[in-house]
């Protein structure tokens, strides 16, 4: 199976192409995305904040001397044990937030499917994400300790030459210039293995079965398209950044100037800023309405620039995997037929 014709345009704006055919549906995913994160977000706090102001106030009891070390250090163990027993509980719901944000964005993106009311579900198509992400350290584990084999095997080549070249301006040039290439050479292999192997979700989504190393396989005859996608897409996300990174700073350095004159004036004054006024200002500041509606502008504007990053990013790979699979069936077996260049080696022929 080759799928249909790779087409650069359409694989760049693959993410509003999606975004034009169901606006509503990506609008939902997002809103319902920062419902989840902020959520979260104070969890967080709920579970780490109590911890920060108690061992804000031993600071400020430790400063005027009124406790001895064994009793400090009897505080912050009391302090820092809820902490450390909310870490796994927090990651868990990270990790479990991630899959169904993932999950969610590319049922959107490879097959054009919102899940009804609540967008993100914990399910197969979840499951089978998580473990191609599980697949992706594991290749991350093994490509860095390869990096690290070839590192030691170009310093020791490099250092080899050098001490041929007794320490002479040609000897270092020559060990310069190795190291270099060896640089060189192992960036490339890891941007050759990335582009290759980034249609895993994509197609595991489209078939709704694991697929990880079928993204080489997906891959052939069109990498160098891939990579010119991505080199387009990351300048215009560094563009773009550049553009509405600047508008959005603006808009809240604008909300925020009235508590920085604030400040600067009691700095003016002379007085040592008590914990209790500088909570009291900020208070006062967040109450002003012109500086809540442009801190909440700032915060929209700034969302809508990383899901939309975001999505023109894993569109290319999501695109790669739809246009790979167009035009023919999935195929119904675990064990799919890989091509003499996979990195696994080719399938064994029958018959």
């Amino acid at each position: 199976m080759t799928g249909k014709a790779f087409d650069i345009g359409e694989c760049i704006f693959y993410f509003f192409k999606r975004f034009g055919e169901n606006p509503v549906g990506v609008i939902w995913i997002a809103v319902c995305q920062a419902l989840v994160v902020g959520a979260l977000a104070a969890l967080a706090v709920s579970l780490v904040g109590p911890a920060y102001m108690s061992l804000f106030e031993l600071a400020m009891q430790d400063a005027s001397g009124s406790l001895s070390e064994a009793e400090i250090e009897q505080e912050v163990l009391a302090m820092m044990g809820p902490f450390l027993a909310s870490i796994p509980l927090i990651g868990l719901l990270g990790i479990v937030s991630a899959l169904m944000f993932q999950g969610a964005w590319l049922r959107l993106l490879t097959r054009g499917e919102v899940a009804p009311v609540i967008p993100f579900r914990f399910g197969g198509d979840e499951l089978r994400l998580l473990g191609v992400n599980l697949l992706y350290i594991v290749v991350g584990i093994a490509a860095y300790i390869g990096i690290v084999i070839a590192a030691v095997v170009v310093g020791l080549v490099a250092a080899g030459v050098f001490a041929a070249g007794d320490g002479s301006m040609a000897g270092g040039m020559a060990t310069g210039l190795i190291a270099f290439l060896g640089v060189l050479a192992v960036s490339i292999i890891v941007v050759v293995f990335c582009i290759r192997l980034a249609s895993a979700p994509g197609l595991t989504m489209v078939d709704r079965k694991v697929r990880f190393f079928e993204s080489w396989t997906a891959s052939k005859g069109v990498f160098w398209h891939l990579a010119l996608s991505y080199l387009v897409v990351a300048g215009l996300i560094l563009v773009l950044t550049t553009v509405l990174g600047t508008l959005i700073q603006l808009v809240f350095l604008g909300a925020l100037m009235p508590l920085v004159m604030e400040f600067a004036q009691m700095a003016e004054g002379g007085a040592d800023l008590m914990p209790e006024e500088v909570f009291a200002t900020l208070q006062a500041t967040l109450g002003n309405p012109g500086v809540v509606v442009g801190l909440v502008t700032g915060l929209v504007l700034g969302y809508a620039m990383q899901i939309v990053f975001e999505g023109m990013w894993h569109g290319v790979g999501a695109y790669n995997a739809v246009r790979y699979r167009a035009g023919g069936d999935v195929e119904e077996t675990d064990s799919p037929t890989l091509t003499t260049d996979h990195p696994a080696g080719a399938s064994p022929s029958e018959g």
